[in-house]
């Protein structure tokens, strides 16, 4: 057989070969293509999964730039302490899902950060609590919240937006719906008021736009405007809660 001839019939076996491939592939393809209307509505009802609420809790402040994020739900392993740095100013509400440093929970019950000896104590009992030692004023013990509240399973997450001038919004939801204060994103001071559901907007003597739209709704967002009047607004969706009712 001479090249040529030998190319040609290269060339033909290559196109049945392209040809059953395609005729054995497509039906496969077209038979999965559209999901059934149950799988469908099955997918839209399962809920997504909140990976913030994983670490969530009750924050403290232990002092040297740390706060603890006590936990005490038993689905994730029971009671917990999460060690994170937080900024000089941190005051209850703000933001503390920042880096961790260490964390202690049944297995690992001691742990030293930052000059302080922590301890996490009857970590199998009816009162956990996390002790901390080596800190100005001695001493001092936090109980873990209680197995079934909100702050033992993480319900409330919070985090933070700059939203123009100078300004940062804290923004949270939780079981009671989305929140939000303002401060200086400098020195951390609150400046106007508060936003919920209660109080969906700031007052006009605020000095600035600060609305929550669908506060009662499963996807609130926080609009803002802190140029006045002829400029947009801007909007910020709130965090999704760590447990749904």
């Amino acid at each position: 057989m001479s090249a040529s001839a030998r190319r040609r019939a290269l060339m033909t076996a290559s196109v049945l070969l392209t040809a059953l491939g395609t005729t054995t592939v497509l039906p496969v393809a077209t038979a999965s293509a559209a999901p059934t209307a149950k799988a469908t509505k099955a997918a839209k009802a399962t809920p997504k999964p909140n990976p913030a609420a994983r670490y969530a809790g009750k924050a403290v402040a232990i002092g040297k730039g740390m706060v603890a994020v006590l936990r005490n739900d038993p689905k994730a392993g029971g009671p917990e302490a999460w060690i994170r740095a937080v900024p000089e100013n941190w005051r209850p509400g703000d933001p503390y899902m920042n880096r961790v440093l260490t964390g202690l929970d049944r297995g690992h019950v001691t742990a030293t950060q930052g000059g302080l000896s922590l301890r996490l104590v009857d970590p199998k009992g009816a009162k956990p609590a996390l002790r901390v030692t080596g800190g100005k004023g001695g001493p001092r013990t936090y109980a873990l919240p209680k197995v079934g509240t909100p702050d033992a399973r993480g319900c409330t997450i919070i985090t933070q937006h700059f939203i123009g001038a100078g300004t940062v919004a804290v923004l949270s939801n939780g079981l009671n719906g989305p929140s939000a204060f303002f401060k200086d994103a400098g020195d951390g001071t609150r400046v106007a008021g508060v936003v919920n559901r209660a109080h969906p907007s700031l007052p006009k003597s605020a000095g600035f736009l600060a609305q929550i739209v669908d506060p009662k709704g499963t996807a609130p967002k926080l609009r803002t405007n802190m140029e006045g009047g002829g400029h947009p607004a801007s909007t910020t969706p709130f965090p999704a809660p760590g447990c749904v009712k």
